[in-house]
């Protein structure tokens, strides 16, 4: 490309370029400021001088913008990189992202040789895995959680940067896709299945990924290096050895090589670490009541269709008229000890507590039937995005005369 931004260059007369700051094998990276209000910026664009293919540049940049939108318009998250806006200026794409005052998790851990207190290393985690909990409701996975990925502010509150490898869920095809996209392989901070393992092929990707690679980043942070091995128990390591047994009960179960064998999701990995308990919470079970299938769930968990073409649900049903959305709705444990349940769909989900059946609709639902021009209020009233639900309670995804029947068995 012709065009090379230099100091004190004005993008799209709104941003100008201060101070380069670092360069990686996709974009290039500038501290600048809005001239019009002053306010300080991150600026990203693609940096043609490295050995990637200029067509792999751009594909993973523009993926970028679009994964940074999607996580904009869902309201965003505190510990997860927030979008200025994207725009063009002499044929090269620009990020404008909020500047983080901080650095980079490796210089962090690098200076302190280690972060030996259990309390900042438990804070950090569950800051991680909350926001990949966020990712994960909103049908991204992160795939490329590493020391530079993550900024760590004075106080050590994480905040995840660079999105050009995180990407919508796998389906179920039975291929691994372990090397699709800008993902390359890294056997220090990237689970198995995104690792060429041959024992592996054909595991899918998913919020279990994200899972294991925040085990790593725990780990990395009380050593001060990476350790290329699953199964990570701190205590086998000098100079760790003295870390609480909860704290290393909980590295050693994300981390292992199985994904069956971890937690099943961010959410369950943040509450054992906030109740220092390495057992995850209350589990419950669901019964396809057509199929007599039982299936284990825990808070954070997902419920959609088989072989969907775009994110995959934890529990996946079979769907042959394709009705059941990808992600149809989400089980959770509110602030009461209660089961609850929110719809992801775009259709909606019924639920009969014993006193007939009740719609719920989440946001997204409910914006699909305002566009199509239906009204989906009932007795003048919006159905509600969340319910609590009990023992014995049906659930019917769709719609109850679809025959896709659930029944929560607590």
């Amino acid at each position: 490309m012709s065009y090379q931004p230099q100091d004190g260059d004005v993008i799209a007369d709104k941003y100008q370029l201060d101070q380069f700051v670092d360069e990686g094998g996709i974009s290039k990276v500038w501290v600048g400021h809005d001239v019009s209000s002053g306010r300080k910026v991150a600026i990203k664009h693609p940096n043609y001088d490295s050995t990637n293919d200029p067509a792999i540049i751009d594909e993973s940049l523009r993926s970028e913008l679009e994964i940074l939108e999607s996580i904009s318009d869902a309201g965003g998250h505190p510990n997860v990189m927030t979008l200025i806006e994207g725009m063009e200026h002499e044929d090269l794409l620009f990020l404008v992202v909020d500047f983080i005052e901080g650095e980079d998790m490796h210089k962090v851990v690098e200076r302190r040789n280690g972060i030996t207190d259990p309390g900042d290393i438990r804070r950090v985690g569950i800051d991680l895995s909350e926001a990949m909990s966020f990712l994960h409701q909103n049908e991204i996975i992160y795939r490329d959680l590493k020391p530079d990925n993550v900024m760590l502010k004075r106080d050590l509150t994480p905040v995840l940067i660079d999105f050009n490898t995180a990407k919508g869920f796998e389906p179920d095809d039975g291929e691994s896709d372990a090397t699709s996209g800008t993902v390359i392989p890294n056997p220090t901070y990237k689970p198995p299945e995104l690792n060429n393992d041959p024992e592996l092929i054909g595991y899918r990707q998913g919020p279990w990924s994200d899972v294991y690679s925040i085990g790593k980043l725990l780990m990395y942070m009380l050593s001060g290096s990476g350790v290329r091995k699953d199964a990570v128990d701190p205590r086998d390591f000098p100079g760790t050895r003295s870390v609480p047994a909860y704290l290393a009960e909980i590295i050693e179960n994300a981390t292992q090589k199985h994904k069956d064998d971890r937690y099943p999701n961010a959410t369950v990995l943040a509450r054992v670490l906030e109740s220092r308990d390495p057992q995850p919470p209350e589990v419950g079970q669901l019964v396809h009541l057509q199929e007599g299938e039982t299936y284990e769930i825990f808070p954070g968990d997902t419920v959609g269709r088989k072989d969907a073409d775009g994110p995959q649900a934890s529990i996946t049903l079979d769907d042959p008229d394709n009705y059941i959305s990808a992600v149809q709705v989400q089980f959770d444990i509110d602030e009461n000890g209660d089961w609850v349940l929110d719809d992801r769909s775009l259709n909606g989900t019924w639920v009969n507590t014993g006193d007939g059946w009740n719609r719920v609709l989440g946001s997204e639902g409910l914006e699909r039937l305002l566009e199509k021009g239906e009204d989906p209020r009932e007795d003048g009233k919006m159905p509600p995005e969340r319910m609590v639900i009990e023992e014995g309670d049906r659930i019917a995804l769709v719609h109850p005369r679809y025959g896709v029947w659930l029944r929560f068995d607590g």
